[in-house]
């Protein structure tokens, strides 16, 4: 955490120093706003490979937010981000059309279904940057139980060889236990994911669709009581034994499963990561795209859009990604982030033949082409929404109080309160 908030201090630093310096020459020098630290090392790099653009970064928590208050600031021409496909590609994006016609990109070069997350219509707005999915570490002796042909992992499964690996004394107490759903409040919510529940926001309210909810409550509820008898023993055990991080979880060998996403799992060093297998979450053939996906466009009124277009082209390109992963590593640029942008490359190409070399836990570990489900699009406030008021009603579910209405009503009364604030 203290190196992020010193990269993110150092990046602020040399953004003000960098516009501060080439206000005179404003049209040479391009503004990129994002909202992720690894982006300060790709700018230099680029910079660096060549004289006709340079561009200087500027950090941002909330870019689509920043982009409503531009009064007295220079404009950016570049976001890169999470949050940034929030259904306001018209309002904020330039098309990137040009950029598969113009600049030798091909849309086979990315995951389709991504892709078409930065579309509205038929116009490209944003192109993915990286993603990650959500993940399934075992302790490497355990991996025997499950099946060894595949890199993935169903609900099915997960119950499955969670019900064969679990233990119980003479007084029912459970001394091992596979998995629970209610551990894991990210794994919680990936099961509405899963089951394609969606919240809208309109006009400060929050709506989704109540059948498919109680449909899910219904899922949990049932998982709890075939393959771990009661959610009170699901607790108990996590009170238990659950209290390390995810990866130590497994390796006492008192749970089979401990889930995470990509990204947390591949910032563990190779030692701990050698410990461990794991396996990539997958429900009906598709594996889902967690919401924070990077994306990245072009800002609809910037004056530079076909130099901005160029930095795209340089980035979206199999060796400069090659480049920043190895300056990354050769520089010992440490910020505890995997990969791309902290996440599987949109380009899969990148992922089949760079990502490997790099990270040798990912041969034949590498998501097929057709596997990655882009998120619905949310707003940067959604972590926040998730975590304060999906979850809390997720974890009453699986006890039994079956809340549908619940969701809304918090979510006007956080809405309520954040405006009084």
């Amino acid at each position: 955490m203290r190196k992020h908030i010193c990269l993110k201090a150092v990046l602020i630093a040399l953004a003000a120093m960098l516009i501060a310096g080439c206000s005179k020459n404003n049209d040479k020098t391009l503004i990129l706003w994002t909202d992720n630290v690894e982006f300060a090392s790709y700018v230099e790099l680029f910079n660096a490979s060549q004289d006709e653009v340079k561009i200087a970064t500027v950090y941002k928590t909330e870019l689509v937010d920043a982009l409503d208050n531009l009064k007295g600031m220079r404009k950016p021409d570049i976001l890169a981000g999470s949050y940034l496909a929030c259904g306001m590609q018209k309002k904020y994006f330039a098309s990137l059309d040009k950029v598969f016609s113009d600049e030798g990109l091909h849309e086979e070069y990315f995951y389709s279904d991504l892709l078409k997350a930065g579309k509205s219509g038929k116009t490209q707005y944003l192109l993915p940057v990286s993603f990650n999915l959500g993940t399934f570490v075992c302790d490497i002796s355990n991996k025997e139980i499950i099946d060894q042909d595949s890199t993935l992992v169903t609900f099915d499964q997960l119950k499955t060889y969670s019900k064969s690996f679990n233990s119980q004394t003479k007084d029912n107490i459970y001394t091992k236990m596979g998995f629970a759903p209610q551990w894991n409040s990210d794994f919680l919510y990936m099961v509405l994911v899963a089951n394609n529940v969606t919240f809208n926001i309109e006009k400060d309210t929050l709506k989704y669709n109540i059948p498919l909810i109680e449909k899910c409550y219904d899922f949990l509820i049932e998982w709890t009581n075939t393959i771990n008898t009661s959610s009170n023993d699901e607790r108990d055990f996590a009170f238990k034994y659950l209290y390390t991080p995810f990866n130590k979880q497994v390796l006492q060998q008192k749970s089979l499963f401990a889930y995470t996403s990509s990204n947390k799992l591949l910032s563990l060093s190779e030692d701990q990561i050698d410990k461990v297998d794991f396996y990539w979450f997958c429900h009906e053939n598709q594996s889902p795209v967690l919401e924070d996906m990077v994306m990245m466009g072009i800002y609809k009124n910037t004056n530079n859009k076909s130099k901005a277009m160029k930095f795209i082209s340089w980035f979206m390109n199999e060796k400069s990604q090659e480049a920043m992963i190895d300056r990354r590593i050769s520089m010992n640029l440490d910020t505890n982030t995997f990969g791309i942008a902290g996440g599987f490359s949109s380009l899969i190409d990148v992922n089949e033949h760079v990502l490997p070399v790099y990270y040798k836990c990912l041969l034949a570990k590498i998501p097929a082409s057709t596997l990655p489900k882009a998120p619905q699009s949310y707003p940067s406030t959604w972590p926040v929404i998730k975590k304060e008021i999906i979850t809390p009603y997720l974890r009453n579910a699986v006890n039994g109080n079956k809340d549908t209405q619940g969701f809304a009503s918090s979510y006007t009364d956080w809405i309520n309160q954040n405006k009084e604030d």
